[in-house]
């Protein structure tokens, strides 16, 4: 007798039947197929090292696709079909183990693969991390087998020597060559899964490099009634999250159609994510898409692509240089700085610090300035009131130059023409083409206990 487990239920008690177990290596099923030149069923126990985003057939059905590899080290992409989307497998960690019931294996697309439909197949996913042989996750018709637990760890014992690979491909890109390809794969680390609305989902994910500094399609007369924005995301992250975050290079917002947040319960997983694409926005900042065609491939810490992130991580935050932004050299020198005894530092460095009150260095762009005409720089009573907003690879803040600050600023603009001012700023907000594009400059920030940043210690040269 077989035990039944209801869906999603963690407790299961076991067979003593003495049938056997009917596991099949997928080497051997893709045999007996090509033999018998027919649809054949079979049972495997692998490790799923890839899986779709969930979406809708044409019929009332939901499909994802995995793959998956067995101890032969033969692969093979399943098809998988269940009438509700709760019923497809959902991976939570690198290298778990899938046990799969009658898959029909046959040709689809001009190769072999294997076909699970939900009305007379069943699937269990185990941890492979535990011993447990509790599935985390099982199909309505799953029922365990007594003689597939010694299975069960024997392929655990297969999985400590197995190790997925990223591969090669030339549709691979980093973050720093964002805007290359229409499509591409990219190895990232998904730093955090933020819900949003229509039950998707935004990922941050980040590989240690900076994405290109984007032209802002918007003209700065549009900032006092339609400002740029700070972010992409819908609700900005509490300071607990991006505390989290590496501080130096782009984390790329990445929207979904399907909330992800149940493929990762831990933070910090490494995937590759293949086939997706990075729209750029016309207010200059990136947004990334997953597509239905995406498919995702959680990756070990000591893969070498992921080596290769975290060593570039290490050896950009060693010194001064690796604060600044890979794109920023040469600086346009349209600014000096008094920053004696003051460190550089990228913007989410500024905003995560824990001490609020303090001064530091930084290599940035002003992407808008509000009030945008330089006549309205200065208040009737001369005082300064301008807010600008400052971008780097890794976030954009507002920051104000009050009187104080000002003075010194504009130290050198005292007794120019407007005309003159004008064309110093336009140079500085990058208003000399059709779109903006504003140079890289130095400057220092102070920021208050309210975390209330001010441009300090600046000055802008004609």
């Amino acid at each position: 007798m077989r035990l039944r487990d209801h869906s999603h239920s963690h407790s299961h008690s076991h067979s003593h039947s003495s049938s056997t177990s009917n596991l099949m290596t997928i080497r051997d099923a893709v045999a007996v197929y090509a033999r018998k030149n027919k649809t054949i069923k079979a049972t495997f126990l692998a490790c799923l090292i890839e899986f779709s985003l969930p979406k809708k057939t044409q019929g009332t059905d939901y499909v994802v696709t995995v793959r998956i590899v067995d101890e032969l080290l033969a692969e093979l992409s399943v098809n998988m079909f269940a009438d509700k989307e709760d019923h497809l497998p959902r991976l939570h960690s690198y290298k778990d183990l899938i046990l799969l019931n009658d898959v029909m294996i046959k040709h689809y697309d001009g190769q072999v693969c294997g076909v699970f439909y939900s009305h007379s197949s069943s699937f269990a996913l185990f941890d492979v991390q535990t011993n447990t042989n509790i599935p985390y996750q099982s199909s309505p018709r799953f029922r365990l087998h007594d003689l597939d637990i010694p299975s069960i760890q024997r392929i655990r014992t297969f999985t400590t020597q197995y190790q997925v690979s990223a591969g090669i491909n030339h549709y691979r890109i980093t973050l720093k060559d964002l805007g290359t390809k229409m499509f591409f794969d990219l190895v990232c680390q998904v730093l955090y899964v933020q819900r949003v609305w229509d039950g998707g989902c935004m990922l941050y994910v980040w590989d240690g490099k900076d994405a290109p500094p984007l032209h802002i399609q918007r003209s700065l007369e549009d900032e006092e009634e339609d400002p740029l924005p700070l972010e992409v995301e819908p609700t900005t992250l509490n300071m607990h999250i991006l505390r989290k975050f590496p501080c130096v290079g782009t984390v790329l917002r990445v929207m979904a159609h399907v909330d992800m947040s149940v493929h990762f319960p831990q933070m910090g997983q490494w995937v590759k994510i293949r086939n997706m694409k990075c729209d750029q926005l016309e207010s200059g900042l990136w947004l990334g898409h997953l597509l239905p065609t995406t498919k995702l491939r959680f990756l070990p810490d000591n893969e070498p692509t992921v080596i290769e992130c975290k060593r570039a991580l290490d050896e950009r935050g060693l010194g001064t240089e690796g604060r600044l932004p890979l794109w920023s050299n040469p600086l346009s020198g349209l600014t000096v700085v008094d920053s004696t005894g003051f460190s550089f530092a990228t913007l989410l460095d500024l905003i995560t610090l824990t001490e609020a009150e303090t001064i530091v260095r930084c290599v940035v762009r002003f992407v808008a300035i509000c009030p945008s005409d330089v006549e309205g720089l200065r208040l009737e009573n001369g005082e300064y009131r301008i807010i600008l907003t400052l971008e780097d690879p890794t976030a954009r803040i507002h920051a104000l130059l009050d009187s104080h600050h000002g003075d010194v600023f504009f130290e050198n603009f005292t007794s120019a023409s407007d005309a003159s001012k004008r064309m110093t700023m336009n140079v500085l907000l990058g208003c000399e083409g059709k779109d903006r594009n504003p140079p890289w400059i130095e400057c220092c920030i102070r920021s208050n206990a309210n975390r209330i940043y001010y441009i300090c210690r600046t000055k802008l040269v004609a």
